[in-house]
């Protein structure tokens, strides 16, 4: 049987225990410990079900995203399945949170929720990580950006204003730089860039961007911005997007909010 078939057939077999139930309070009534919970997960993404995720051209590992590896070998291992999440609870209140694709959690003070909707999971992950620590909130973005078949960018941009922790806000500004290089390149979130086809004179300019993007906010996200919107170069596009994702500044979350409401193409 399929990936996609046996979530199905899993969602469906839970659906009537977890009837008139929110997943807030199913992860409430399981107490402390830690409490698992999995649902499908985006096209394009793998994981070793440990510590390693990887999307497109970029790999997860113990906590931080960064370019293709050298030499791929943990690729290998990678496999898709669905996102999982372990929720570590104490005195009713969520404390550490990790995501991985695939793999599973046991012992005595697990409790399983099974499979969940997606919509679900991220309508209970991004309302957590509003109020939540930097040690949950950058993670339960991750996770919610992660799900298959959500949009989940206007609850981003509310958090990458909002959120309580200054991290969270820069994960939730990270993704949406990410999603909005997405839609301006025609591509998926975590679908192949090649970067094998950067010619000589877009490195060069790349360069520029990233030598742009270190000076103050002031000079620098305006002069990245004009890049972002008119720029013909879908490279160079890509990139400045990308910093303007690291800066944190309004008027990037603006611009990412614009590009993916449709507003700017």
């Amino acid at each position: 049987m399929r990936y996609g078939a046996l979530m199905a057939a899993a969602f469906a077999l839970g659906a009537g225990r977890a009837a008139g139930q929110s997943l807030a309070q199913r992860v409430s009534s399981a107490g402390d410990g830690r409490v698992q919970l999995r649902f499908a997960s985006r096209a394009g993404v793998c994981g070793d079900g440990r510590s390693t995720i990887s999307g497109g051209d970029h790999n997860f590992m113990r906590g931080d995203w960064s370019s293709r590896d050298a030499d791929g070998e943990w690729r290998r291992r990678c496999e898709p399945g669905p996102v999982r999440v372990v929720l570590r609870t104490a005195n009713g209140s969520v404390e550490r949170l990790s995501v991985n694709i695939g793999g599973n959690d046991s012992g005595a003070d697990v409790h399983d929720l099974g499979v969940v909707s997606a919509r679900d999971a991220v309508s209970y992950l991004l309302d957590l990580a509003g109020g939540a620590s930097h040690r949950v909130g950058d993670d339960a973005v991750l996770a919610a950006v992660l799900a298959d078949s959500i949009t989940p960018w206007p609850s981003l941009i509310t958090l990458a204003r909002n959120a309580q922790s200054r991290d969270t806000r820069e994960s939730a500004t990270f993704w949406l730089g990410q999603a909005a290089a997405a839609r301006v390149n025609g591509t998926t979130l975590f679908g192949d860039h090649d970067q094998a086809d950067e010619s000589d004179d877009e490195a060069v300019r790349g360069e520029a961007i990233f030598a742009i993007s270190q000076q103050p906010r002031d000079e620098s996200v305006p002069v990245l911005i004009r890049v972002a919107r008119t720029n013909t170069d879908p490279v160079l596009r890509r990139k400045a997007l990308f910093w303007l994702g690291q800066s944190g500044d309004a008027r990037a979350i603006d611009l990412f909010s614009q590009i993916l409401s449709g507003a700017e193409r």
